[in-house]
């Protein structure tokens, strides 16, 4: 219950509660009225019975989230995913150094965000934003705040993402690649067969170089993506980036006959050579003969090098994953289907990604349509 008393600078309420088994005092004075005074002290006691956590409000912002992500978050996921909340914490520390979590409010939130798009691209805002806000929602679950400061902010970067400009090859020039690939094949050169399978499936790099032989079937025509190889810090398998990563797809019958003969070629070299059995234990299919593990920047190397042979716009090895579901929608092919084809963890990833091709096979649809509506109109229309 509180208390009242009458001070020089105005009314002054206390309110007395209890935090793990010790009696804490929490006062504010200055208020013009007892009345005044009643009517803020019952605020922060109605917060109080609520559940509202006065003692990790008065923590500074940038310190707890911190915190938040030594215990919750760090070594879940990906090493890349706990640099990136590194860097939000890093962010937070920039600029809200000395702010308690209840003084956080959306001004000045929205104004570290303006600051931080000047030199950023939306794409890089919008990932650091989402960890903080990730952080703030925890805390009003847990009654540390009960506002959101995060609140229908803006998020925008003024430097141009290379998301931006979605690159990937048409059916025309990914026939172009394909042929010219195809041409003197060998597990030596393992880096066109990396493209091709990319080509073939939309798969990530990592997922990949991470593809060994049990998870080929060569009888059913699919192939399933359980893990990748992490070639960035442990070059050594690990878990897919999320759970619905993990997923069995179809493969064509000339991608089929491909994998066949790199692990025929392989098992020739390795047993001549006499190393048989490292290749064996080694498990993974895209190795070359020298049982190593081809690189991302190799692979790109030779992308380029086939694509400025062939006269074609240069793209990277990601963009083979975008060359692959775009032709994949050109040909009519279900967007559901593409989006767990890929892994993404939701259709509307596959739709953001590709809502410039799917904004122009709206395009080509609505004439479709229209086309229909005018033959019923004019039943004999051709």
């Amino acid at each position: 219950m509180a208390s009242y008393t009458r001070l020089p600078s105005g009314w002054r309420y206390r309110i007395s509660y209890k935090v793990n088994g010790q009696y804490k005092i929490k006062s504010k004075n200055g208020f013009s009225t007892k009345r005044e005074a009643q009517l803020a002290a019952n605020e922060e006691e109605r917060k109080l019975n609520q559940g509202y956590d006065f003692e990790r409000a008065e923590n500074f912002f940038p310190d707890a989230f911190e915190e938040w992500f030594n215990v919750y978050r760090k070594g879940k996921n990906s090493r890349d995913n706990d640099n990136d909340i590194r860097r939000a914490v890093n962010l937070a520390k920039a600029n809200f150094s000395g702010v308690k979590i209840k003084e956080m409010n959306r001004d000045d939130y929205q104004r570290a965000l303006n600051t931080f798009g000047e030199n950023h691209a939306t794409p890089t805002v919008k990932k650091y934003h989402t960890y903080m806000r990730m952080f703030i929602k925890e805390c009003i679950q847990e009654g540390v705040i009960f506002r959101d400061p995060t609140w229908k902010v803006i998020i925008k970067g003024k430097v141009k993402s290379k998301d931006e400009e979605l690159k990937y090859l048409n059916y025309s020039e990914a026939h172009k690649l394909i042929i010219a690939l195809e041409n003197n094949l060998s597990f030596k050169h393992m880096s066109k067969y990396i493209i091709l399978f990319a080509l073939a499936t939309g798969c990530h790099f990592s997922e990949i170089i991470g593809l060994t032989w049990d998870s080929i079937d060569f009888t059913n025509q699919t192939v399933k993506i359980d893990k990748v190889w992490d070639y960035k810090y442990t070059n050594d398998f690990n878990e897919t980036k999320t759970p619905a990563s993990k997923r069995t797809i179809t493969i064509d019958e000339g991608t089929t006959k491909m994998l066949k003969r790199i692990k025929k070629e392989q098992q020739e070299f390795f047993l001549k050579a006499g190393l048989i059995s490292q290749y064996e234990k080694l498990r993974n299919v895209f190795v070359n003969h020298r049982l190593k593990m081809v690189s991302n920047n190799a692979v790109n190397k030779c992308l380029k090098h086939y694509c400025k042979k062939l006269g074609i716009r240069e793209i990277t090895c990601h963009s083979l994953r975008h060359t692959h579901a775009s032709i994949l929608l050109y040909e009519g092919v279900n967007v559901k289907y593409i989006s767990r084809r890929l892994g993404h963890s939701d259709i509307t990833i596959t739709l953001k990604v590709y809502s410039h091709i799917i904004d122009e096979l709206k395009q080509r649809e609505s004439k479709h349509v229209n086309d229909i509506m005018n033959r019923i109109r004019v039943p004999n229309a051709k």
